[in-house]
């Protein structure tokens, strides 16, 4: 497998925000380091896969950076760059802090990657592997702070410099989706009903969580004997967990709503999953406040349900799973079964399951 590491936009982009910072940016520097590949690929990947209110195009971002420090974040019209404001404040507020730990991004070698895909390799069927991964470290644009895209992987500074000691997690992990993605290529997603679009949607975060940041939860438990939960923001996985019940409660809610037809296609689907699956707000915030969550709760929940799955049967039934989301809820239901939780089956549930 070939690996090519890519930070070559990382000094000068530091440069440039100490620069604006002191009020000496000028707009054709920024241009010309959005014109490198790196950023290039960032602002494909956001305009061909980020949906709908993840589109900006390198001249909106370039308006955006400009003036961001006239900006009030309620007033930022495009949400990907809205999302994106108080992280970026973060940055430019503790830049000095951020800058003394880059070095440490340069020393990151292909064995460090290697060893880093041995949990990403766990977590996939063994047929699926890499001929090539591209790994990008930069300061972001958007507010995903790790994606994937074709066979890119890429990590942003300004989230991942605050955990550079769990840097092998982050790798394993965004690496997970690519090839998860792999997997499910052969998937014929005119085929998958909006209920097994909910499942599949889950297991993108949610077995990357559990294979690669070690997750446990309230039905799931760690894998290794290391650190459980590595690399996950402690006050929003603890959020999370606590709100267990009332996650699963508007999962089942979902998927009556699916059978129902109240939730009749994946447009529908995708009002959910944007509003409250991907959401970083807490239940009692407004809107306009700042969001408090680092990671949404198909994070969490993902990793709950998928995790279950496979502390129950192994892996292979994870796989099998996934390959026919149909059998889904009959195992789901089981493996709830297995471990006593039979309170978490509705009656409807018990007499066929959902």
């Amino acid at each position: 497998m070939k690996i090519n590491i890519s930070y070559e936009t990382v000094t000068r982009m530091f440069e440039l925000c100490k620069k604006h910072k002191e009020g000496k940016l000028n707009r054709t520097e920024l241009e010309a380091i959005l014109d490198h590949k790196d950023y290039q690929v960032e602002i494909e990947r956001y305009n061909n896969e980020a949906g709908p209110g993840g589109k900006f195009s390198k001249e909106e971002y370039v308006e955006y950076f400009m003036n961001f420090f006239q900006l009030e974040e309620s007033n930022i019209k495009q949400p990907m760059l809205r999302f994106r404001y108080s992280q970026l404040k973060y940055f430019f507020d503790n830049i000095d802090g951020y800058e003394e730990k880059v070095d440490k991004i340069k020393n990151i070698t292909e064995d460090d990657v290697r060893q880093a895909l041995e949990r990403t390799h766990f977590g996939l069927p063994d047929n699926i592997r890499f001929d090539e991964l591209n790994l990008i470290f930069s300061i972001g644009l958007g507010a995903s702070q790790g994606w994937f895209y074709k066979n890119y992987a890429h990590l942003d500074l300004v989230k991942f410099l605050e955990e550079i000691d769990s840097i092998n997690t982050v790798i394993a992990h965004e690496c997970h989706h690519i090839g998860l993605n792999k997997m499910c290529e052969n998937l014929d997603i005119t085929q998958i009903s909006p209920e097994e679009s909910l499942y599949l949607f889950l297991a993108f975060e949610g077995l990357a969580v559990k294979y690669c940041n070690n997750g446990e939860g309230v039905l799931t438990k760690k894998i290794y004997d290391d650190t459980a939960n590595i690399g996950l923001d402690e006050f929003t996985w603890d959020y999370l967990t606590k709100e267990f019940h009332n996650i699963y409660m508007n999962f089942k809610s979902q998927i009556d709503k699916i059978r129902s037809g109240e939730i009749k296609d994946i447009d529908d689907l995708n009002k959910y999953i944007a509003g409250y699956w991907m959401s970083l707000y807490t239940d009692d915030q407004d809107r306009n406040e700042i969001p408090r969550l680092h990671h949404s709760r198909n994070y969490s929940f993902g990793n709950e349900v998928w995790g279950l799955i496979h502390d129950v049967y192994g892996r292979e039934k994870v796989f099998e799973t996934l390959k026919n989301l149909k059998q889904f809820p009959e195992v789901f239901n089981s493996a709830l079964k297995e471990i006593g939780r039979t309170d978490l089956l509705s009656e409807e549930v018990v007499k066929k399951s959902w």
